[in-house]
């Protein structure tokens, strides 16, 4: 049973293909252990890790995929495979921000840094500095990388300009009242929009039309479902997330509510996954940060503008 089970893998699993993948009900927790040793590090468990886990498992703090998740943020693991998976992401996102254009008032959905008044884009390296940023974030005890270290009630000057936040979820846009009567050079969602639900983004949409200036950019990046339903194919990578979407399907609904997609973007190119269907993070550990294959790659990013020719009768019609 054992080799036949070790046989189903030709390269490491992810967590959740490796607890898939099992019949769970016909292993004990002790040997869920062992085999999942075997697997990911390719060797027998040693003692003191034996020790511990049985500790857990006594104490009914066994659980398949925190067995598994444990060791792939092992250092062995690290060593041995020189992977981590959120830093390349990471170091990607870093470069794409490098590129991206100079925009003078901009509004950030999502956009908060738990340390610095400047926002996470110039935190990230954004590499222009506007002279007003908004930033739409959640309540400081609800936003994503914790609570901020700065106060948020008042605006923040810089000598190059002025950073003002401002609170709610991106589906209540309409009714920040500050931000009503505001007109924006760009608006930034990065890695905000697989948060927002699908149902509530053409009205977030038909708000930053109105609030976009004819030559104003609307700017997002976000997971490529291509690649994430390979990684993950029953759920999101995320539990907050409410929709993955594939490159085409979102440009879909960008042009569905006025814009049109004047660039796209890969970043972290993994071909041999997309072409492939087997999930391997090894791949991201030489992975190109940005590529013009979009398809292929774990993010994508789309730059937008209005579509003055946009007609919101014609296409209901």
């Amino acid at each position: 049973m054992l080799k036949a089970m070790l046989s189903r893998f030709s390269r490491k699993p992810s967590a959740a293909e490796f607890v898939e993948t099992l019949t769970l009900a016909s292993l004990s927790p002790e040997a869920f252990v062992r085999l999942a040793y075997l697997v990911v590090l390719g060797r027998q468990i040693d003692p003191l890790g034996l020790a511990s886990w049985r500790a857990a498992i006594s104490r009914n703090m066994f659980g398949h995929s925190d067995v598994v998740d444990q060791i792939l943020r092992s250092e062995e693991y690290q060593r041995q495979f020189g992977i981590h998976v959120n830093q390349r992401l990471h170091a990607s996102r870093l470069e794409w921000i490098k590129t991206l254009p100079k925009m003078d008032r901009l509004l950030d959905i999502g956009g908060s840094s738990p340390s610095r008044a400047e926002g996470a884009l110039i935190e990230f390296g954004y590499p222009h500095r506007p002279s007003l940023l908004d930033i739409l974030d959640l309540p400081p005890e609800c936003q994503n990388w914790g609570t901020p270290s700065f106060n948020q009630a008042v605006p923040s000057e810089f000598d190059w300009g002025t950073v003002s936040y401002f609170h709610g979820c991106a589906e209540d846009i309409a009714k920040v009242q500050p931000l009503q009567d505001r007109m924006y050079d760009g608006v930034f969602l990065g890695q905000a929009v697989e948060h927002i639900y699908p149902e509530a983004l053409p009205g977030i949409l038909e708000w930053v039309r109105a609030h976009l200036a004819p030559s104003g950019r609307l700017i997002m990046d976000t997971p490529n479902r291509l690649l994430t339903k390979i990684q993950c194919p029953t759920w999101f990578i995320h539990p907050d997330h409410k929709l993955e979407y594939a490159p085409a399907q979102l440009e879909a609904v960008l042009v569905d509510n006025g814009f049109f997609v004047t660039k796209r973007v890969g970043i972290t190119h993994l071909p041999t996954i997309a072409k492939t269907g087997v999930y391997d993070a090894r791949e991201f550990h030489h992975a190109p940060l940005l590529h013009d294959d979009v398809d292929a790659c774990y993010l994508f990013a789309l730059e937008a503008m209005r579509d003055e020719m946009w007609n919101p009768v014609e296409r209901s019609s």
